[in-house]
């Protein structure tokens, strides 16, 4: 019997119950390896310092993908730096990070260089422990988290996955939609590319995945590809018989969801974690609603990916607290505060009983709460077919 989680979580992974603009740290746009990055800086930098690169969505900007998430209200209270590269309309108009495109899946070049030398540049600009540096993103960011898990493991210790897909699955520009709605290769054969990409830098890549089963723009079966993907290559550089074979758990928290962990044999700790959630759209659960790609109900994914890169290091990845199945880490019984709850958000700047009409706010009209799951799921697809039609017509000109 599959246990259930409590719905409460300890008010030491709550979000504090404040807007993006409350935060009281620093918001600056740096000029990195030619791109705007928007880097948030708290009060009170913990020390050593870690840093969390944050890949946004089609269509979204830097601050808008701050705002859907809320990250910066947290950074500010846990003391982690936050860096959010943006992608450029020049570049491409839907503003995707380009996943699908073979130059932008190889270490050494292209967008993978790019982010990895602008994260390391915001490093050690601002003070950050390069041993604590993690990666995350949605849809087309996440596809890129991933792929730099894979390029760059010796510059990011765990990725966060929401809403994304697994390695190299798609190397054209139809390819890039057919995965995004159908799945793709297997994740033995995607595990193993991700793995021969590491090359001379292969080390163990903790990975975080989020994906809804309501998801219209990039289909549920990605999510667990992913993971199959990350737990093939993990076991590919730490040896067989040393990642556990999955235990799942399931709980309620605005969304129902199922948590599926996969414990490193040494000492317990997780080296994948997965949370299927019962009719979450193409969004980040726990955002901050209005804005883009983000539904209000639970759970959080800002605090729950944090808890888990937390206090790992690139030299000692699992050197973190044994995960614990029956109940999330830092769990309460159910009645916990309201507002510290990562898996039921339920602080002031994000309402759980009103949403907006569509358009009201976020990115080009692209809105999401759980009312409007299909708006931005539209908006979404429209940015990738728009993203792969742009394209076409330039491999035609060329």
């Amino acid at each position: 019997m599959t246990p259930r989680l409590p719905a409460a979580f300890a008010a030491s992974l709550a979000i504090a119950s404040a807007s993006a603009t409350a935060a009281a740290g620093t918001v600056t746009v740096e000029q990195q390896s030619g791109r705007n990055v928007r880097v948030f800086v708290p009060t009170k930098p913990a020390t050593p310092t870690p840093l969390v690169v944050m890949l946004h969505g089609c269509t979204q900007t830097a601050e808008d993908f701050a705002g859907a998430t809320q990250m910066d209200a947290l950074a500010e209270k846990e003391g982690f730096v936050v860096a959010y590269p943006e992608q450029s309309a020049t570049t491409i108009s839907s503003r995707c990070f380009q996943w699908w495109e073979p130059t932008h899946q190889a270490r050494g070049a292209g967008e993978p260089k790019e982010l990895a030398d602008a994260a390391l540049a915001v490093a050690k600009g601002h003070g950050v422990d390069e041993e604590r540096v993690y990666v995350g993103g949605i849809s087309a960011g996440a596809a890129m988290s991933v792929i730099l898990g894979a390029t760059y493991p010796d510059r990011f210790v765990a990725i966060g996955v929401i809403a994304g897909v697994e390695y190299k699955r798609a190397t054209t520009l139809a390819g890039g939609l057919s995965v995004s709605q159908n799945g793709g290769p297997g994740a033995d054969m995607q595990g193993d590319l991700a793995f021969a990409a590491m090359g001379t830098y292969a080390r163990p890549v903790p990975t975080f995945v989020v994906h809804g089963t309501s998801d219209g723009v990039v289909a549920p079966i990605n999510g667990e590809q992913v993971a199959d993907q990350w737990r093939r290559t993990n076991t590919l550089v730490l040896g067989e018989g040393a990642i556990e074979p999955v235990i799942s758990a399931t709980g309620s928290a605005g969304y129902p969801f199922t948590r599926n962990v996969h414990r490193n044999k040494a000492n317990g700790a997780s080296v994948i974690e997965y949370y299927v959630v019962d009719g979450l759209g193409h969004a980040w659960p726990g955002g901050k609603m209005g804005e883009s790609y983000a539904d209000s109900r639970g759970p959080d994914a800002t605090a729950l990916m944090w808890a888990f890169f937390n206090g790992r290091t690139r030299s000692a990845p699992f050197d973190v607290p044994p995960a614990v199945i029956s109940a999330t880490p830092g769990a309460t019984p159910d009645g916990g505060t309201p507002g510290a709850d990562p898996m039921n958000p339920a602080d002031p700047s994000r309402p759980s009983g009103s949403s907006p009409a569509p358009g009201d706010a976020g990115s080009g009209g692209c809105s999401l709460t759980r009312e409007g799951s299909r708006s931005v799921g539209l908006c979404a697809l429209l940015g990738l077919v728009f993203a792969l039609a742009v394209g076409r017509r330039r491999l035609r000109r060329a």
